[in-house]
C-alpha cells in the first residue's frame, strides 16, 4: 500500500521495449540501478513500468543496446500536475474541497445511539442536548469516559455503555436491563447471593459459597441464597475454621406475574381520500429550511410521512447536510367498531410485543395464562404468566469475628 502510493506521488511510466538486445538493455537497467516492474513479454517485444528519474536515465541505455523505448502511459501525481497547470481555478477548488473536508472533519456530525430497547433514541439525544452534547461540537470536546459517567448516572436501567469516535460520528453503544439496578460488589471482596424477586427456584449451580437453600424452596425477595461464610470442618465433625468468599452461582428463579391490559373497541378510523401533498427540506448544520410549492394548500387531517437522505463519504464519514422529503396524506376521521376478531388479533399483538421485550431482557416465558374477553366497549386481556430468570442480586454480608475464650478470670483465680 505505501510503496503504491509513493509511486503515485514520484510518477511513473509504462513503456514498450524493442529492438537489437532487450535482455543487454535489462541487464544494464539492473546494472545502473534503474529499478523496473510489471515487467511482461508481448511476442518480441516487452512491456515494464519505471519511474520518471529511471525513464530520463534511459537513453545511453538505449543507445548502446540498439533498442527502442516508446512511453505507453503515463501514471502518478506529476502527470495530473502538469494537465491542470493552467486550470488555476480548478486546482484552487480542489485545494479548498480538500481543505472543508479537513475542517468538517473536526467536528462531530452524526450521534447514533445503538443496543437500547426501553429507552428511545430521542430520550438518549435529548439528555445529551441538555449536557451540551449535540451535532456540530468539536472533536476535542468529546470525552468518552465523561458522557458514559453521565448516561450511567442518569439512566439507572444501564447496565454497560460505551462511546466511541469514528471518524464525524459519535457512537453510543448501550447495554440495559431494568431489573439489575444494584450495584456489583468486587470480586476480591466477600459477597452473598440473595434473591432479587420472590419465587420458587428451578435450577441452582454454585461454583464458590455455601448454599442456603435447594431447588424448589420457595423463596422472597431479599433472602440470602448462598452464603459467603465457608465453615471448614474438623475431624470431630465440629467447625473447625470459618473463613469468607465471594460467592458465585447460576440460580434461575420461576415466578408468576399478573398481565392486565384493555382499550375501547369503539375508535376513530381514519380514511385516506388518496390525496397527497410532498414538500422537500434542507438541514445543514443544526437549521433546517423548508422547501413548499405554491399550489400547496395543506390539509385539515393529514398524517405525516418523512425520510431522510444525510450526506457522508464513508460510512462514519459523515457531512452536516441532511436532505428530507415530507409526504402529507390526507385521511377523513370515521367513528368505527372493531369487530371481536379485529380486537382479539390487536390484543394478542400486544401481548406478543411485551413477551418479546421480556425476552430481550433475558427472562424466558414458560406459560401463559392470559385470556381475552371482547365486550360491549372494551377488550380486555387478563391473567398471568410464569417466568423464569436470574433474578438474584450481591450483598455485603454481616460477618463476625471468631470466638475467643476468655481466660482472664480463670488466670486472675489461679494468681
Amino acid at each position: 500500500m505505501l510503496t503504491n502510493l509513493l509511486k503515485f506521488i514520484k510518477g511513473y511510466v509504462v513503456i514498450r521495449l524493442s529492438g537489437y538486445s532487450p535482455e543487454r538493455f535489462l541487464n544494464l537497467c539492473s546494472h545502473h540501478h534503474i529499478v523496473l516492474w510489471g515487467l511482461r513479454s508481448v511476442g518480441t517485444e516487452y512491456e515494464m513500468c519505471l519511474s520518471i528519474s529511471g525513464f530520463r536515465r534511459l537513453r545511453p541505455l538505449v543507445h548502446k543496446t540498439k533498442t527502442k523505448a516508446v512511453i505507453l502511459e503515463r501514471h502518478g501525481l506529476p502527470f495530473i500536475l502538469h494537465r491542470y497547470k493552467n486550470r488555476k481555478l480548478f486546482a484552487a477548488g480542489a485545494v479548498g474541497c480538500m481543505g472543508l473536508l479537513y475542517a468538517l472533519s473536526l467536528f462531530i456530525w452524526n450521534i447514533h445511539v445503538e443496543g437500547n430497547y426501553s429507552l428511545s433514541d430521542q430520550v438518549v439525544l435529548e439528555y445529551l442536548e441538555s449536557e451540551q452534547i449535540v451535532h456540530g461540537m468539536a472533536k476535542k470536546d468529546v470525552h468518552g469516559e465523561a458522557i458514559e459517567a453521565k448516561l450511567r448516572e442518569h439512566f439507572p436501567e444501564i447496565t454497560w455503555i460505551s462511546a466511541e469516535v469514528k471518524g464525524t460520528r459519535l457512537i453510543i453503544h448501550v447495554q440495559e436491563n431494568e431489573d439489575a439496578s444494584f450495584e456489583q460488589i468486587p470480586k476480591d471482596e466477600p459477597a452473598d447471593i440473595v434473591a432479587a424477586r420472590p419465587g420458587r427456584i428451578v435450577s441452582m449451580i454454585v461454583r464458590s459459597g455455601t448454599p442456603a437453600v435447594s431447588e424448589g424452596a420457595e423463596v422472597q425477595k431479599g433472602d440470602i441464597l448462598v452464603q459467603s461464610r465457608v465453615e471448614v470442618l474438623g475431624d470431630d465433625g465440629e467447625t473447625a475454621n470459618t473463613y469468607y468468599v465471594h460467592a458465585d452461582a447460576d440460580i434461575l428463579i420461576q415466578r408468576s406475574e399478573p398481565y392486565e391490559e384493555s382499550f375501547p373497541v369503539n375508535y376513530v378510523k381514519k380514511v385516506y381520500t388518496g390525496k397527497k401533498e410532498t414538500s422537500l427540506y434542507l438541514v445543514l448544520g443544526r437549521k433546517r429550511f423548508d422547501i413548499s410549492f405554491p399550489w400547496q394548500e395543506g390539509y385539515e387531517q393529514s398524517d405525516l410521512i418523512a425520510s431522510e437522505l444525510p450526506l457522508k463519504i464513508t460510512e462514519n464519514f459523515y457531512l452536516p447536510v441532511v436532505l428530507g422529503k415530507a409526504t402529507r396524506q390526507e385521511y377523513i376521521p370515521t367513528d368505527a367498531v372493531y369487530t371481536k376478531e379485529e380486537a382479539e388479533g390487536l390484543a394478542k399483538e400486544a401481548l406478543s410485543l411485551f413477551f418479546e421485550k421480556l425476552r430481550i431482557k433475558g427472562l424466558q416465558i414458560i406459560e401463559n395464562n392470559v385470556k381475552i374477553v371482547v365486550g360491549k366497549d372494551t377488550c380486555t386481556a387478563i391473567g398471568d404468566y410464569v417466568l423464569e430468570e436470574s433474578a438474584v442480586q450481591e450483598q455485603t454480608p454481616v460477618m463476625s469475628a471468631p470466638e475467643q475464650e476468655d481466660t482472664t478470670d480463670g488466670e486472675r483465680e489461679q494468681t
